[in-house]
């Protein structure tokens, strides 16, 4: 491995993407630095705690004692994105017009700029270059 190479601070590895190339992300504050979630158009991405089949891991970040093991999900259906509530801890999803609170079980669309709390983390929901919404 060069001796300049990126490493994840967070797991060591060295198989990093470039935040520009996800297809959406989820962006938030770990404490001490900024994190970016890339989030994939193929499949869904399960956003939780301590679990090793997730996408976005909030188990380092500060509230994430509020997240569950399997919180919630996000994933492209069509060509709009959705997050499912997964667990029982909020999931609201803020915006200009307002907030949409999403009950456990429910499903609703998110758009790029919404403000996404799961449990008492909030995370910045953005549309990458990959895929855009229809409109």
């Amino acid at each position: 491995m060069p001796r300049d190479a990126e490493l994840c601070d967070e797991c060591g590895s060295s198989a990093l993407d470039l935040v520009g190339h996800s297809e959406a992300l989820l962006i938030g504050d770990a404490g001490d630095r900024p994190a970016a979630f890339g989030l994939s158009a193929d499949r869904p991405n399960v956003i939780g705690r301590a679990t090793p089949e997730l996408a976005v891991d909030l188990s380092r970040f500060v509230g994430g004692d509020s997240v569950h093991r399997r919180h919630a999900q996000i994933e492209l259906r069509g060509s709009d994105w959705s997050v499912t509530h997964l667990g029982r801890n909020p999931v609201v999803i803020s915006r200009a017009e307002g907030t949409v609170v999403v009950q456990p079980g429910a499903t609703d669309w998110l758009r790029s700029g919404d403000w996404l709390q799961i449990g008492r983390i909030r995370l910045r929901f953005v549309i990458g270059r990959g895929v855009r919404p229809k409109g």
